[in-house]
């Protein structure tokens, strides 16, 4: 009985192959790679290319090279230009490798090509592979400052990210000068970035009234933050509200309104509503009369419970005629504190008020408050 070696076998099939066979043109690709870019050095980006259809007696090669998208050369990756040269016999593929540079810059995640050209043999298929680095540094959280009208409806934050990462964050809105309840409507909630976003957007409503009380702000500010980088970060954001409400002009001298002005010896009989509590302020509105040009004052806020009295705050005020303003006047902690704990609480608010003439009005509105939270 004949043996036949394995070194045989091959030759025979080889020259069958070559003796009976007609090749095939290939059909080149090329697949797509992701990366992550690393901190430092160079990472590679190996993308594989194939030629479908290949015999196993052909040898056949295809031009390749790299070309920008999103990444650039060469601040993000070197660039590559050359020959692949596939071998049937040895596999109908070829590897190319692509130096990825590395740092620690927050940054979207980034593509570059590699495209296929100029064939030996064969037609070009699928030709364009892309490479996607992947952003693997935390990025920053940062939060807009809107100015606004008072009559816009809402202050609009911006929340933006740097870099692509899956991020949550908490946000919240925060007095400054201006109060929620009486100038804003609060707000809270949780914002969750994906890789593909770069911001979110927080509409805060606006609370538009008649007071004449000049610019006021509010913050929006985030907290617990997840999957950004631990510094860096801007977290808080400042909303101005420019007042909308035109000031009354004084009257000239010599003008026909300021001598009725001027002769007016009248005190002013301004309204005051009963003061309510409304997160850790007390809010009264104040309604100037029609035949009054404006009125100008202070209002203070006393509480009495257990028969001990005490000053809660002051807010001054100028109101046109005829308008009505609300009036927010802030609680202290300390005095909050006191007044949770006392339970029913009497509060009174006065006013002291200057007209344009100079006459002096006063008024007084109380009100008991049976639970302060």
């Amino acid at each position: 009985m004949q043996r036949w070696g394995i070194a045989t076998v091959v030759a025979v099939v080889l020259l069958g192959v070559g003796a009976g066979a007609t090749q095939a043109a290939p059909t080149w690709s090329v697949d797509d790679v992701v990366v992550s870019e690393g901190d430092s050095g160079t990472t590679q980006a190996t993308f594989t290319i194939t030629a479908s259809g290949l015999s196993l007696l052909e040898s056949a090669s295809v031009d390749y090279a790299t070309a920008d998208a999103t990444a650039t050369a060469p601040s993000d990756y070197t660039t590559a230009a050359d020959t692949a040269t596939v071998q049937g016999v040895f596999g109908n593929t070829a590897n190319v490798t692509v130096p990825v540079g590395g740092d620690t810059t927050p940054e979207s995640d980034e593509t570059f090509h590699l495209v296929l050209s100029n064939p030996s043999s064969g037609t070009i298929g699928d030709g364009t592979g892309q490479a996607t680095i992947v952003n693997d540094d935390p990025p920053h959280l940062r939060v807009s400052s809107p100015h606004v009208s008072e009559k816009d409806g809402a202050a609009v934050f911006t929340v933006s990210l740097d870099g692509a990462a899956a991020v949550t964050a908490h946000y919240a809105t925060a007095d400054a000068s201006a109060f929620a309840g009486s100038d804003y409507t609060a707000q809270s909630g949780t914002l969750s970035f994906s890789r593909t976003d770069t911001a979110k957007t927080v509409s805060v409503p606006l609370i538009n009234d008649s007071a004449l009380e000049g610019d006021e702000t509010f913050n929006l500010q985030i907290s617990n933050a997840s999957g950004a980088a631990s510094s860096g970060n801007d977290l808080t954001g400042t909303a101005t509200i420019a007042d909308d409400d035109a000031v009354v002009p004084l009257p000239t001298s010599g003008s026909t309104t300021g001598s009725s002005v001027t002769s007016d010896h009248s005190k002013p009989q301004i309204r005051l509503t009963r003061p309510k509590y409304a997160r850790g302020t007390i809010v009264v509105s104040v309604t100037c009369p029609k035949t009054e040009l404006l009125c100008r004052g202070t209002l203070t806020t006393f509480s009495k419970a257990k028969r001990h009295e005490r000053r809660l705050g002051k807010a001054t005020f100028v109101i046109a005629g005829g308008r009505t303003a609300v009036i927010t006047t802030r609680i202290s902690k300390r005095s909050l504190r006191l007044l949770r704990r006392a339970g029913k609480v009497s509060v009174r608010s006065y006013a002291v008020v200057r007209d344009a003439a100079g006459n002096v009005g006063t008024a007084s509105a109380g009100a008991l408050l049976r639970r302060v939270r």
